[in-house]
């Protein structure tokens, strides 16, 4: 009865709580009182959280290990006397001579693992230890509280109290609410991203069709001051012809940034063509168009390996090694240019970093690049680099532009189902790194 009061009274908090983890660590005698422990450690993942009495990280990192084969289907493991079958517990039988595990979920690598001391640390004794040893009159030892009280404490050496069914089931039942629990927030998440979803499409939406019908009355705008520039020149000072030339160049520029809007919206709303796409043939025809149309500018391509084919659009592919390719030698202000298109290495210091963020059933990823030797970005800007419109620079500087073109070639990573990010030291050039699937 006092469990199940506990129990209802635990999982009532951790049910209204945001965060499943941060409620069990800041309940911690709920949690130590549910199966009657004196010290407890929680896994999520890589965090590890001890609480009470418990023995040092180090011992319970390598405990791990052992414990998962233990197992071997269920999903609860108990033994109060933990040394006899895990043998490096014998020096942590103060703390750790009861375990009792609990498995939320292997792939996630969530564990509860609740400790109990050995159970000559618990239990009081009735006789009085400095009681003179007795003995009979031919001088053999007469059982006595001293005497039998040490025989006993040979018997239960390295044991914990055992776990009572009751407090089995306890962890159990809190396994199911927890499992429950996640699967409510799971739906509540699910639904918000259908709701999100829902709201991107129709945004997209929008912005087709407001850069689309905004169009027009800006054409016009620029006509009109076109004819009365033609028609009214002479009337007109030299002040009204100015501000009527500074009209024209703002609804250009306008008509620029709805262009890009435009095509940003489209990207979201198109159907992607995937097809096997061999990315050497691909990056061979954008350097192509770039050299036609930089034949002054002294700029070095670099190769160094034989790029993958690849699953992908390859009219979105083709944009994204433009953007990048032309940024690096847009914002470069070095005589000698120098861009490197490759990939990375499987045992890269940076595809490994990377696939350690990633679940363990996820395969391998190729990590794509495109480095520059240009100007570089601060290290404050490099988040938002990717936002819509962000420009670092002045409109006419650097050859002007309108901020759009990593915004796109984002989305056009994202659609692929990929990741794109930026390493880079001021003044000394950028690397972009992305994935396609």
């Amino acid at each position: 009865m006092k469990l199940q009061s506990i129990q209802s009274q635990f999982i009532e908090t951790i049910s209204a709580a945001k965060d499943l983890e941060q409620s069990l660590i800041k309940n911690p005698q709920y949690l130590l009182d549910l199966v009657g422990a004196d010290g407890v450690a929680l896994f999520f993942g890589e965090d590890v959280t001890l609480l009470g009495n418990t023995p040092n990280r180090d011992f319970i990192a390598e405990l791990l290990p052992w414990l998962e084969t233990k197992f071997d289907g269920d999903i609860i493991y108990e033994t109060n006397s933990l040394g006899q079958v895990y043998p490096a517990a014998e020096e942590h039988r103060a703390t750790a001579s009861g375990l009792l595990a609990l498995l939320i979920s292997r792939i996630q690598k969530t564990f509860i693992i609740w400790f109990r001391p050995e159970v000559i640390q618990t239990v009081n004794w009735a006789g009085n230890p400095n009681q003179p040893v007795a003995r009979d009159e031919d001088g053999t030892l007469l059982l006595s509280p001293r005497t039998s009280f040490a025989m006993w404490k040979e018997t239960v050496r390295g044991k914990s109290l055992p776990w009572k069914p009751c407090e089995v089931e306890a962890a159990l039942e809190l396994r199911s609410s927890i499992v429950g629990i996640v699967l409510r927030k799971a739906d509540e998440l699910t639904q918000v991203n259908k709701e999100l979803a829902r709201s991107n499409t129709e945004l997209d939406a929008f912005a087709y069709i407001a850069s689309h019908d905004l169009k027009e009355p800006l054409r016009g705008i620029y006509n009109y001051s076109s004819f009365l520039i033609e028609d009214y020149g002479e009337v007109l000072d030299e002040e009204g012809v100015d501000k009527l030339n500074t009209l024209m160049r703002l609804t250009h520029r306008m008509e620029d940034l709805i262009n890009s809007l435009l095509h940003y919206s489209r990207l979201g709303r198109a159907e992607l063509q995937l097809r096997s796409v061999d990315l050497n043939d691909l990056v061979a025809g954008v350097l192509d168009v770039i050299k036609a149309s930089a034949r002054d500018t002294q700029v070095e391509f670099k190769i160094p390996c034989y790029l993958h084919t690849v699953k992908c659009d390859r009219t979105q592919v083709n944009e994204l090694f433009t953007n990048l390719i032309s940024n690096g030698i847009k914002y470069n202000q070095k005589k000698q240019k120098i861009i490197e298109i490759g990939y990375l290495d499987s045992d890269d210091p940076i595809v490994i970093q990377k696939m350690l963020e990633y679940s363990e059933n996820t395969p391998a990823k190729t990590i794509f690049y495109v480095r520059d030797n240009g100007i570089g970005i601060r290290e404050k800007h490099l988040e938002s680099i990717f936002r819509i419109f962000k420009r670092l620079h002045g409109q006419k500087k650097y050859g002007g532009g309108t901020g759009a073109g990593l915004t796109i070639a984002k989305k056009i990573v994202e659609r692929h189902g990929g990741e794109i990010w930026v390493k880079s030291v001021y003044k000394e050039g950028s690397t972009f790194y992305f994935t396609l699937h």
